[in-house]
């Protein structure tokens, strides 16, 4: 298929006008130096850098000797600007812009120093250029230099300026230099200088301090100095170090730390001194279950020797022991008794074990496991002998006053003053019905009124009894009778007794009154008129 007349021309349109925008490129990028790196012009030993989108295409060898040191904690970019910024602050912000022509910033400095910035289309030029008053230093020279006095400077201003003191003495101990917070520190410590021109302390702040700085190996002491007008020192965590002929310092504040230190060590004491005169035993066990602390109460009541508490036996160890010397309750074997105390540990540690050991010696001991937060646990032994031997003599008391009560033909019944049924015999449950002990304190007056009501022909007696009972304050004995629905007679006599309470007595004839006995069964009026 040949080619026509116009397809022949559009190819050679094509051509030629392909060849005139590779020429054009090609003069352009002859032209910009931005677009190939090889085009950076190293000229008079000026640092040039050259960045695409803020990765480095090219430098200058002393461009890059500049910012290399820096390279292991910075990109090239941020290397750069931490160089540079220190000189020109406003460089950052400058080259935040979007596309800069050309601009040149001036550091302000004593050295003629500048910096030339190009920036289109994500390329960057940097270019620096330096001229020293003598006008023999290059560049690199006035950029090293300021660095030099620039850390110089802010070091002589922390060290001026911090608030630790800092000086520096001779093999002799005499000062040759300190900084502003000791020279301060010294006039507090010597306000009535006799020369006002003197500019360093004639005493040492810390006297023969040089003498343990004998090794480049900084060595740390605390020590104390005391003003003339307060009775409390000065304390000081004091660094020395021996450097060439003489030694430097460095004291910072401890005051803080030494007063923290005391107070713990007297919180210390005061629960030492508490623990030494509580009656309960402790034994607090650290995480590794190892005694970590015990009282005197503890030796007392267990009978261990100090020696073996001393080196901080496990818990294990401690329960053997209690056990061999019968201080411990006799487990049915020795594999129980294994299973007892771990199950102890691990119910100490919910804070939920407590439990009274009744010892073979007729001692019983309340034991209590309290957990930590750190992870330790705490037993109390608390002797509760008196305790149980009282509430077995209470409870001894008691039943031997109700086997008396209960032992009286009469029914006898006690009522408190607002009139709940506190105790009552034998007698009273089988004339009345029975009381169960659950429901003793629920036996209200009224209760038990409703039943003698039941039980007796109508009368005003227990009206004129529930007012007796309830009065307040001095009362005399009272007495009254009513007659049974069997036609017995009975007598109610009821005495005031401590405590405001009332001790109710009800007496029932031997014999029933015939005539009483047949109105009360055959007359039904009798019985509603009872109701």
């Amino acid at each position: 298929m040949g080619m026509n007349l116009l397809d022949f021309l559009m190819v050679v349109l094509a051509a030629v006008l392909g060849s005139g925008v590779l020429i054009y490129g090609l003069q352009y990028l002859e032209r910009s130096d931005l677009r190939k790196p090889q085009r950076i012009r190293r000229q008079d030993g000026c640092p040039v850098f050259l960045f695409q989108d803020r990765q480095l295409i090219d430098a200058t060898p002393e461009a890059l000797a500049m910012i290399t040191p820096h390279l292991d904690r910075h990109s090239h970019f941020e290397a750069t600007l931490h160089v540079l910024g220190p000189h020109f602050p406003k460089l950052r912000e400058t080259l935040a812009r979007d596309k800069i022509e050309y601009q040149r910033i001036n550091d302000g400095g004593a050295e003629n120093l500048w910096v030339d910035i190009q920036k289109s289309d994500g390329l960057l030029r940097l270019s620096l250029a330096a001229q020293s008053e003598d006008g023999t230093s290059g560049v690199t020279d006035v950029i090293e230099r300021d660095i030099r006095m620039s850390e110089l400077q802010l070091l002589r201003d922390f060290t001026q300026n911090t608030p630790q003191l800092f000086w520096q003495d001779d093999e002799t101990g005499k000062l040759i230099w300190a900084n502003h917070a000791y020279l301060t520190f010294c006039d507090k410590l010597l306000p009535d200088r006799q020369d006002e021109n003197q500019i360093w302390p004639s005493e040492p702040l810390l006297p023969d301090l040089h003498e343990s700085a004998i090794s480049k190996t900084p060595s740390i002491r605390r020590l104390s100095v005391t003003l003339p007008d307060r009775k409390a020192e000065q304390w000081f965590d004091v660094t020395s170090m021996r450097r060439n002929d003489g030694f430097i310092h460095f004291a910072s504040d401890a005051n803080a730390i030494v007063r923290a230190d005391q107070e713990r060590r007297n919180f210390v004491q005061t629960l030492t001194k508490t623990f030494a005169q509580l009656s309960i035993g402790i034994a607090i066990f650290d995480k590794r279950r190892q005694l970590a602390m015990f009282n005197p109460a503890l030796l007392d009541m267990t009978g261990l020797p100090i020696g073996l508490l001393s080196a901080r036996p496990t818990v294990d160890a401690v329960l053997d022991r209690l056990r061999e010397s019968r201080m411990l309750p006799e487990p049915k074997d020795y594999s129980s008794w294994r299973d007892q105390f771990t199950a102890l540990e691990q119910a100490a540690k919910d804070g939920s074990y407590s439990e009274n050991w009744n010892l073979p010696d007729g001692q019983t001991y309340r034991v209590t496991g309290r957990p930590h937060p750190d992870g330790a646990i705490a037993f109390l032994f608390e002797d509760i002998s008196a305790e149980i031997s009282l509430t077995r003599s209470f409870r001894s008391d008691i039943e031997t006053g109700q086997s008396v009560l209960d032992s009286l033909a009469d029914a006898i019944a006690v009522f408190s003053s607002p009139g709940t049924l506190m105790m009552s015999n034998k007698a009273y449950a089988n004339l009345w019905g029975p009381v169960s002990e659950e429901s003793v304190q629920q036996h209200e007056i009224q209760h038990a009124m409703a039943i003698w009501q039941d039980r007796c022909t109508p009368t005003k007696m227990w009206a004129d009894l529930r007012q007796f009972i309830q009065i307040l304050g001095p009362r005399t004995p009272w007495s009254d009778t009513a007659i049974l629905d069997d036609g017995r007679q009975i007598t109610c006599d009821a005495r005031p007794i401590a405590g405001g309470m009332t001790m109710v007595k009800f007496t029932v004839g031997l014999q029933a009154n015939p005539i009483l006995k047949k109105l009360t069964e055959a007359d039904p009026a009798i019985r509603v008129a009872k109701r």
